[in-house]
């Protein structure tokens, strides 16, 4: 007995988890007919004992009778006002959790996915995706001239711009600072650094008006292709070297991991006619 009202308290309390495929509606028939039952068997088991003491001042059917029709009146009022408290309990936690959550992955600066968030997805993702690494260009001058202010302005700014591009179907993450990451899904490598590039000329064309200045900003991007053959570790590396060698290149410009090979053999020359030289 004792086992199965363990097992019955665990299937209601399931409840708790918005996904369990119990509906409240059953968990309240369910609770609304077993404390009837229960009310009816304590009333029965009481008249029988008032009408064997002699006690009971109706007939013993009769009594049983209005004990059965008060049950379900009172029973069913008082459960039915119980489980809607209930009901409205589990709603607002629910909603609570659910924004708890929200809060957590969000980051409250920018308004866009925070690292936690951006480390899941990039977790759920295993090819046809490059990631994109962007870094605002001279970011520090802007806090330095007009105040911290500005700067999260400009990053507001930018961040609104570059989801806009992205939309909901990529992951527009912020990691901190003036950098921000998008784990590009979908599609053939050269559309991925198109919209890439589009995200950087929209940043590139924004104008901040911060108490009557206007400030602008660029910005540069690394980008690294995602594979099944490669750690997450190892991509979001491809991609900081690849921002630097767009940063080394005059700024404002997107630069894919490919070019890093060119590069590499470009200082390999240089060192080797330096030598010869």
């Amino acid at each position: 007995m004792a086992e199965r009202l363990k097992k019955f308290i665990s299937l209601e309390m399931s409840l708790s988890d918005p996904s369990a495929v119990q509906s409240f509606r059953t968990f309240a028939i369910k609770m609304v007919f077993l404390s009837i039952i229960l009310t009816v068997i304590v009333s029965c088991l009481a008249n029988a004992v008032a009408a064997y003491f002699n006690i009971l001042p109706l007939p013993l059917l009769e009594a049983l009778s209005y004990s059965v029709i008060m049950a379900w009146i009172v029973g069913s009022v008082v459960t039915g006002l119980l489980v809607g408290v209930l009901g409205t309990a589990i709603r607002k936690l629910h909603a609570s959790h659910a924004e708890f959550e929200r809060l957590s992955k969000t980051d409250t600066l920018s308004g866009l996915a925070n690292r936690r968030a951006f480390n899941q997805s990039f977790d759920e993702v295993y090819d046809d995706a490059s990631l994109a690494i962007f870094d605002l260009d001279r970011f520090k001058s802007i806090n330095d001239n007009y105040g911290h202010a500005a700067g999260d302005l400009v990053i507001k700014r930018a961040a609104a711009a570059i989801a806009d591009v992205f939309g909901e179907f990529h992951c527009v993450a912020r990691l901190g600072g003036e950098e921000f990451a998008v784990i590009v899904r979908g599609g053939i490598r050269r559309d991925r650094l198109t919209l890439i590039e589009l995200a950087r000329i929209r940043v590139s064309c924004m104008t901040v008006n911060f108490e009557g200045t206007q400030v602008q900003t660029t910005v540069s991007v690394g980008v690294a292709d995602i594979g099944p053959s490669r750690s997450k570790h190892d991509t979001f590396a491809v991609a900081d070297k690849a921002l630097y060698l767009a940063k080394a290149s005059g700024r404002n410009c997107v630069c894919h991991e490919e070019e890093l090979s060119i590069a590499q053999a470009v200082e390999n020359l240089k060192s080797t006619l330096l030598v010869a030289s």
